[in-house]
């Protein structure tokens, strides 16, 4: 697979279900409602972030906004904390922009703009350098490559039913959870850690070791039990966790959401599709791959 940008995708939000930017609020996962079918994210009311966003806010709308001024030639460090040099890249922004008032208070049109800008770069680039997923192509199932995360693939929803979020929601065939669906490692690494805020007590990390991602944190979110202990080493395809039954973490109804950190970030969780656009490809071209 060619460089990507996570933004290169995302006319798949058309495509592949309603997303709406629960987790950027809840620092967690994508809310799957029982009545949405196919896995569709509830949207939240505001176009792009979950709130106004202004100095002294903290979160990962926050991430996700300073990763996209960077990406329009705005530099400002990734923080997560909008502060006054934030606000200066905001209002330099809205002035090239003819946004008024050029405030460097970040509302529906300035998000809805920089989102806009952030796109057309993608689309002529083909790729949004801050968030590129990977510089090579994918890498196989064999030597510390990639394979698809839950088994058995038949009771897996088709990409039509999955959702972009932080990660990736990715739903079961009739709500099949529990020992039905297996979650196993997509690369050879190390559970460094299990139990995410908004994922419930179970959900697994693996660090990878090895290959294009290595150094990465793979999440898997909502997954109950978790098969494997804190500290094991685990090699491509092995089971490592259940999808979890009932309500795990902020969610309605079975899934998995399946992410992968920020160059450099910590273990968990990427910003509200800072990094999941591009890493949707990633894992789509694994499930076609697994269907051979």
């Amino acid at each position: 697979m060619s460089r990507i940008g996570w933004l290169t995708c995302l006319a798949a939000l058309t495509l592949f279900g309603v997303v709406g930017p629960a987790s950027a609020a809840t620092g967690g996962a994508g809310l799957v409602s029982a009545a949405a079918p196919k896995g569709i994210v509830e949207p939240t009311g505001h176009a792009v972030f979950t709130r106004t966003l202004r100095v002294g806010d903290h979160g990962v709308d926050v991430t996700t906004l300073q990763t996209w001024l960077g990406d329009v030639g705005m530099a400002t460090p990734v923080t997560g904390s909008f502060d006054a040099v934030t606000k200066v890249a905001v209002v330099r922004f809205q002035i090239a922009k003819r946004l008024k008032p050029a405030s460097g208070t970040v509302g529906d049109r300035t998000a809805a703009a920089l989102l806009s800008a952030v796109q057309a770069i993608s689309r002529t680039t083909g790729v949004s350098g801050a968030s590129a997923i990977s510089g090579g192509a994918i890498p196989g199932t064999a030597g510390g490559g990639l394979v698809f995360p839950l088994r058995p693939l038949s009771r897996v929803l088709a990409p039509g039913a999955w959702t972009l979020d932080q990660g990736i929601d990715i739903g079961s065939v009739n709500n099949a959870c529990g020992p039905r669906v297996t979650e196993v490692a997509m690369a050879d690494g190390t559970i460094v850690q299990e139990g995410i805020d908004g994922f419930g007590p179970d959900a697994p990390i693996i660090k990878v070791s090895d290959g294009p991602f290595a150094g990465r944190y793979i999440y898997y979110g909502h997954a109950a039990p978790a098969l494997v202990p804190v500290g094991t080493a685990v090699t491509a395809g092995e089971p490592i966790a259940e999808i979890g039954c009932g309500d795990v973490g902020i969610s309605s109804a079975p899934h998995v959401e399946i992410g992968i950190s920020a160059p450099g970030g910590p273990p968990c969780c990427p910003g509200y599709q800072e990094t999941s656009p591009a890493w949707y490809q990633v894992v789509l071209a694994l499930y076609r791959q697994a269907l051979k």
